[in-house]
């Protein structure tokens, strides 16, 4: 491309390709792709779901070879941004994990749990000994020290029990289908004693049996239909499953269209 105004010192006019002219640009990453909106270009509408396109990879053979790279570098930085969000959630597994470590040896601390025994027994000390004086100044500060833990510990197994829940229902999406959702949520109402976790699976053996159930029916339907065919093909005729019968010959044709003009 040619600009009449770039000219040499000496008066000549300066050629720049189109190359040159596009050789430092940066290509298109993700984020910028993604900030595209139908100001820019009329196809890129925010809830855009568009059909009846021929298929991106027939394009890709009829397009400029720039168009290509440019398609190559966005599949290039895709990818490295999804690597990049399965690194950041194996880094956030981690880390919840040793939280649970952590959440769990404050509920299930040893030195709690040994402490605990001191609050296992009404046994009567007796304070003027010293071995009674003791004994009795240990399970006052075993309890203490419950009264104290209590709150933290109920707390964090709250968020231990949240977390179960969360990750119950990611691994089981089906829990929000209302054939699931709806029953498990009147049983959990009708049974307060059953877990989440248990409900589901009460539900989901109820739902199985139902659907293995009306599978079985359903090829029961199948082969009593198959069975009834087999029958009327045995005397001569081939019925279609529209209904409309298969002749051998066009006389048979014939006198089948007969008989039906006259039943009319």
């Amino acid at each position: 491309m040619t600009d009449p105004n770039d000219t040499t010192p000496d008066g000549t006019v300066e050629e720049t390709t189109e190359t040159e002219e596009t050789a430092d640009l940066e290509p298109m990453t993700i984020e910028e792709l993604m900030a595209l909106n139908e100001e820019d270009y009329e196809e890129f509408t925010e809830n855009a779901n568009h059909t009846g396109m021929k298929p991106l990879h027939e394009w890709l053979h009829n397009v400029p070879e720039d168009v290509r790279k440019h398609v190559a570098n966005l599949r290039s930085s895709y990818t490295r941004k999804t690597q990049e969000i399965a690194d950041m959630r194996r880094e956030l597994e981690q880390e919840r994990k040793a939280l649970l470590a952590q959440q769990d040896l404050t509920v299930n601390n040893p030195y709690l749990k040994e402490t605990q025994k001191h609050l296992e027994t009404d046994e009567e000390y007796d304070l003027y000994t010293q071995e009674g004086m003791q004994k009795e100044i240990k399970r006052q500060a075993a309890k203490m020290l419950q009264e104290m833990m209590q709150p933290a510990q109920q707390e964090i197994q709250l968020k231990q029990r949240q977390m179960q829940l969360q990750e119950f229902k990611n691994a089981n999406p089906e829990l929000t289908q209302d054939e699931y959702r709806l029953p498990i949520a009147k049983m959990l109402m009708e049974r307060p004693e059953l877990k989440l976790e248990d409900a589901f699976y009460i539900v989901k053996a109820k739902v199985d049996s139902e659907k293995a159930r009306a599978e079985r029916e359903q090829m029961a339907q199948q082969r009593a239909s198959r069975k009834d065919t087999l029958t009327k093909t045995s005397n001569g005729k081939s019925v279609s499953p529209s209904g409309t019968p298969k002749f051998r010959d066009a006389w048979e044709a014939f006198q089948y269209h007969k008989a039906q003009q006259e039943r009319k």
